[in-house]
């Protein structure tokens, strides 16, 4: 159970930080989008791993698929708006490089 506090942690930080993220901040930006897309990954075998348990012990964990799904969603917009400072950063650079 540890793991999944440190993933939820993890999870909370993330957000914080993006909640902060300015237009001009591109290596952040870079920083962010590289953070989503592994805890997006890590959340993923996290979902695998509660379907495992249903399987095995015939209970349904809607309640919980459904947050880890959420979160994953708001993992993917985090990926998706971190990428898009990052990548207007790297089109400012190459235009006035």
């Amino acid at each position: 159970m540890e793991d999944y506090n440190q993933d939820a942690q993890n999870y909370i930080n993330l957000v914080n930080e993006f909640n902060t993220l300015q237009d001009t901040e591109y290596a952040r930006a870079y920083k962010l989008h590289k953070n989503a897309l592994a805890q997006y990954e890590r959340w993923s075998n996290i979902l695998i791993e509660v379907r495992e348990l249903e399987q095995a012990t015939k209970t349904k964990q809607t309640t919980l698929k459904g947050r880890i799904e959420h979160i994953m969603r708001v993992l993917n917009n985090i990926y998706t708006s971190s990428r898009m400072v990052w990548n207007k950063g790297e089109i400012e650079f190459k235009t006035k490089g």
